[in-house]
This record gives C-alpha cells, structure tokens and sequence, in this order.
C-alpha cells in the first residue's frame, strides 16, 4: 500500500518534470480539457442567469399561492349563447371580494399601454396601468417618495399617479415630485409617489420593464380612458399553499356565476409554470452541459494520444526499469500518474479561463435580458470531470506500458 502510494507520488512528480520540459505539447493535450472546462462553466453561467430571472419574476409576482384568471373561447357547446357572458370585468372583482373567503390578496389591471407623459416641457413614453393597493403587496414594491395608491383614489376615481422609478428620475432626479402635476395622454394626474427601483440602479430583464410602469386608480383608468369596466389581467393570491386546490374551485364557482354560466375563462396555478420552468433548467443544462462535455472527452482523446507518444519515447526507461525489479503495477501507476497531472494542469487552467471568459461575455456581448453568473459548483464538477477524463485517458497507456515485456523494450532503438 505505502509503495503504491510513494509510485504514483512519484509519478506526479514525474508528471510536473514532463509538463514543464515538454510546454508546448502539454500545453495542446491540455487544449480541449481547458476549453471543456471554461465552456461547461460558461454555459452553466449562461442557463442560471436565464433561469434565475424567469425565477425572479415568479416569485415577485405571487409565486405558488398565486392563482390566474384568464380570458379563453368558450367550449362548442356554449358558442352560440358566448355574448350573454360580460367577460372579465370589475364584477368579478367585487364578486371575489364578497365570497372569497380563501383570498387574502385581489390584484386585478387594466392595462393601457404606453402613453405620453409630459412634466415642464419634457416628453417620455412609458407603460400605464390602472390597478388597486394590492398590486403594491403582490410586486413587493417599495416607495422612494410619497404613498402608494389608497381604497379612496379607487373608491373616488382620484386623478392621481404613482410613478415608475425610471420616470422618476427622469422628471424629477433631484426628487419634489410629491404634488406636482403631470399631463398623460392629455389628462392631468396628479403625483402622489415615486416608485423604488427594483433590481437596483443596473436593472436587467423584467426589473427593467417593471421599473417603467406608471399606475394610476384602477376606477380612474376605466373612467378616463377605457371607458368601461373590462380587465385586462386578474390575479388573486390565496391564503396558503394548503388552500389552493379549494380556493381553486371557490374562484371558479364564483365566476361561473358573474360570467353567467358561460366558461369563457381559465384559472391556473403557477404550479404548472414552475415545473415548465424547472424542466427549462434542466433541458438548457444538460444541452448545453454535453457540448461542453463532449470538448472535455476530446481533450481526454488528446492526452490519451500524448501518453501513448510519450510510452514511445520511453520504452528502453520502462525496459532499464522493469530488468532493475519494477513490478507491471509500478510502471502502470506511474503513467496513470502522469495522465492525470496533465488533466488536472488543463482543469485548473480550465477554471481560471473559465473566470476570463465569463467576465468577457458579460462585458463584451449584449446580454441585457439575463444575468451571467460564476457557478462555483460547475467549477468544482468541470474540474473533477476533467480529473476523471484524465484517469480514464490514462489507463489504456498504462496497460500498455504496464504488459511490455523487458527483452523487447530492452532491444528497442
């Protein structure tokens, strides 16, 4: 046991000597282990910034508790009487409200689109939307100025606004926007707060296009500018997980009876959405996790091919070695140590460029929609992959070595 151990010792040792004297070739054996390693980082980086902002929206907007009501055709049967149904309008709202007893959270939006908003000669398009105070609770949204929208601005249908913080700081960066009155789509509104940011002052992908939003009293949007009582989104939260199934059918039953009967809606959980998004995950890295794979099995061709020249070179040492009492055992062990040297050389370098090329794509190439992150843990799994690639590399060349017999290596010129 001690022997074995103090040979492949020295076979590392061995290893390093080769490595060093020989730079160049181990460095183009090493080539495809480096690259596997630094494209498996990369491209894990790549998925869990993709992944890790669809992950960021899912919980911001309500996560698992959350329920949606959508608009869908009614089913054949129900076509020809699909007028008698109002659609999804603000009674659904106050139905909800009234026999709901397992929400605890009603978030329903008419949305606008994106309208002009004019302040002391300046013009800017953003997206407005007419919500209740519980869009605030569900977003999570935090107030840099002022107070969010109260049950009196829906109630009374108070021309008031709260603006997104990118508006924010483009009419007021200086802040005193408190009061002020602005004109959107030629209507006044006055402000009555200034959103937080969200995601920070370098916001990325949906914090972005959230921080554009402007809101305004769901009523006062119906009022002003849709002209009736028609949603465009409904969204509830329930109490607990547990209730979910329940509060499921308490929404559908209660629908059912505001739409009259006709099923021209759909409520769904997140649950499907979170399972859509975990086989996402998993699909985006096992595909892109076997290209980087596949490099690594190629740079462990490569120093298969580099061990089998060098046993060429060294067949009269292994010959000298085997006449002076080195068992089989010993020469096999001392090559395998050498094989991995190089594979564990080209993971390290691999990690480091790893570094390099994932701080390049996130400075160089526009990726504006989706964060790119190290992984430490596919860091450590590149590395142990390209220790084992080199073990498996490594022993056909060290059997090889290993069977030679002594008279012929001894003979050999």
């Amino acid at each position: 046991m001690i022997n074995g151990i103090l040979t492949f010792y020295s076979g590392l040792l061995n290893g390093l000597v080769e490595v060093w004297a020989h730079k160049f070739r181990s460095l183009l054996s090493m080539m495809g282990i480096i690259l596997g390693v630094a494209a498996l980082v990369a491209m894990v980086g790549v998925v869990r910034g993709m992944i890790g902002e669809v992950r960021d929206y899912f919980e911001r907007t309500g996560g698992i508790t959350r329920l949606q009501v959508e608009s869908r055709e009614p089913p054949d049967e129900q076509s020809h009487i699909a007028h008698l149904s109002p659609g999804m309008t603000f009674r659904d709202v106050e139905a909800i409200q009234a026999g709901g007893t397992l929400i605890d959270l009603i978030d329903p939006e008419v949305s606008l689109g994106w309208r002009r908003y004019t302040y002391a000669g300046q013009s800017e398009h953003a997206p407005l939307q007419g919500v209740m105070p519980d869009r605030r609770e569900r977003l999570q949204l935090q107030m840099r100025e002022g107070r969010y929208i109260g049950d009196l601005d829906v109630e009374w249908a108070s021309p008031v606004i709260v603006l997104g913080g990118w508006l924010g700081d483009l009419f007021f960066p200086n802040g005193g926007a408190v009061g002020q009155k602005i004109h959107v789509h030629g209507q006044t509104f006055r402000v009555i707060g200034v959103l937080e940011n969200l995601g920070g002052p370098e916001s990325r992908g949906w914090f972005q296009r959230q921080n554009r939003i402007c809101y305004i009293p769901i009523t006062a949007a119906m009022k002003r500018f849709s002209g009736d009582d028609r949603l465009s989104n409904l969204s509830v939260r329930v109490a607990e997980v547990a209730f979910l199934d329940d509060a499921l059918a308490q929404m559908e039953n209660i629908l059912i009876q505001t739409h009259r009967g006709i099923e021209d809606f759909a409520v769904s959980t997140m649950e499907e959405q979170l399972e859509e998004f975990r086989r996402m995950e998993r699909t985006f890295t096992f595909a892109l996790g076997g290209v980087a794979g596949i490099s690594l099995l190629v740079g462990g061709i490569g120093i298969m091919n580099v061990m089998l020249a060098v046993i060429n070179e060294r067949i009269r040492e292994i010959g000298v070695r085997k006449a002076v009492g080195a068992r089989g055992s010993d020469i096999f062990i001392q090559f395998l140590a050498e094989a991995v040297v190089i594979s564990v050389v080209g993971g390290l370098i691999g990690m480091m460029a790893s570094v390099g090329f994932v701080v390049f794509i996130r400075e160089v190439i526009d990726v504006e929609q989706f964060r790119i992150a190290l992984s430490p843990p596919a860091m450590v799994a590149g590395f142990l992959f390209s220790a084992v690639i080199g073990i498996a590399s490594g022993i056909y060349p060290a059997v090889r070595a290993a069977r030679m017999n002594v008279i012929d290596a001894l003979r050999y010129e």
